[in-house]
């Protein structure tokens, strides 16, 4: 489980040096339908477009309502992730929504092997193993579901 500690350093550390710029990132916030400004207020996402999604996720809201950090994760949007942490949303690294999904998860579950590392550097590490879903999916098993073979090798 995560046994690539000094590969995954390599990598935060690789990337550390890459991170949104403030109006990119701000663009990125609204385009996804956050208020201006508000970096940690969840927001109903209009989700009716995701085909690759399964109806029922949509119908029961696992995904219909997302934080920031929590939507640059399942996005795979690290250098936006990194402008975010760096402006006051550090704290949302292990928040889940109210279905239990929290970054790490949504991470895994889309299967964006660089932020899950990111993740799990930056305060997140517990949520590989003890963050479920209300239905009990762990990161683990949603990456194994989705069929994300390099976040499976590397949980």
């Amino acid at each position: 489980m995560a046994s690539s500690s000094s590969s995954a350093s390599a990598l935060v550390a690789e990337e550390e040096e890459h991170m949104a710029d403030d109006a990119t990132a701000r663009a990125w916030l609204k385009e996804q339908g956050f208020k201006d400004g508000d970096l940690r207020s969840e927001a109903e996402m209009d989700l009716s477009h995701l085909s690759e999604w399964p109806i029922s996720s949509l119908r029961n809201g696992e995904y219909a309502v997302m934080h920031p950090v929590a939507c640059a994760c399942h996005k795979g949007e690290l250098q936006v992730l990194k402008w975010l942490c760096a402006h006051g949303a550090a704290g949302d690294v292990t928040k889940a929504n109210r279905k239990g999904y929290t970054p790490m998860l949504f991470a895994c579950d889309a299967g964006h092997l660089p932020v899950c590392k990111w993740l799990f550097m930056n305060g997140a590490a517990a949520d590989i193993t003890n963050a479920e879903n209300e239905e009990g999916d762990s990161p683990l098993l949603r990456a194994c579901w989705r069929g994300h073979l390099s976040v499976c090798k590397w949980l």
